[in-house]
């Protein structure tokens, strides 16, 4: 009888291996904001959110191309640790994980496109959940971070990149405005 749980378990490690997809990079790579030439670098935002202090649940709907998601986003940060979960109903999508120096974990479900990668999750966070300062430090002087009442603009070279509004309900829309995405979230600001 106790045999039954060990071989359930090892059946069930087996039957979920290649579930998922696991990348570590010793640094996050530079990111290319779509067909632009806007280049940013990604090490100072992963640096910056590492000093987020909080856990954070907020939940995400939003556009790519002609399709619709929801999702939820758990982020923590911690000492030493800034942890992101992204789920859906019954299953993990990812989970990105940034540590000293700003060695960089993440782990993404088979079903999730190619194109969900890391560093642009990085920058929607940092522009989502810096302050205003925290950002144009990070970003730098080739990168504008413009906020006019509830609207916050990310631009480089006269192309705007990101925009980030809090609307009327507390709630956060984001455009990406390079790669064509956006979403709204709502909970935990």
């Amino acid at each position: 009888m106790k045999r039954l749980p060990s071989i359930f378990l090892v059946a069930m490690a087996v039957a979920f291996t290649g579930c998922s997809s696991m990348l570590v990079r010793e640094e996050p790579h530079e990111i290319r904001m779509g067909d632009t030439d806007v280049h940013c670098p990604v090490v100072p935002l992963a640096e910056a959110l590492m000093k987020y202090r909080g856990t954070l649940v907020q939940s995400v709907q939003g556009e790519w191309k002609d399709r619709t998601f929801a999702a939820e986003c758990v982020i923590k940060g911690e000492p030493d640790r800034f942890t992101a979960i992204f789920l859906a109903p019954q299953m993990r999508l990812a989970t990105l994980v940034i540590t000293p120096p700003h060695t960089l974990n993440f782990d993404r479900a088979r079903q999730i496109p190619d194109a969900f990668e890391p560093e642009y999750a990085i920058f929607d966070l940092a522009i989502i959940n810096l302050s205003r300062d925290a950002l144009r430090r990070a970003l730098g002087d080739s990168f504008a971070v413009v906020e006019r009442g509830g609207t916050r603009t990310i631009s480089a070279d006269g192309v705007v990149v990101a925009v980030r509004t809090v609307l009327p309900d507390g709630s956060i829309r984001y455009e990406n405005a390079c790669l064509g995405y956006s979403y709204t979230l709502k909970g935990g600001r």
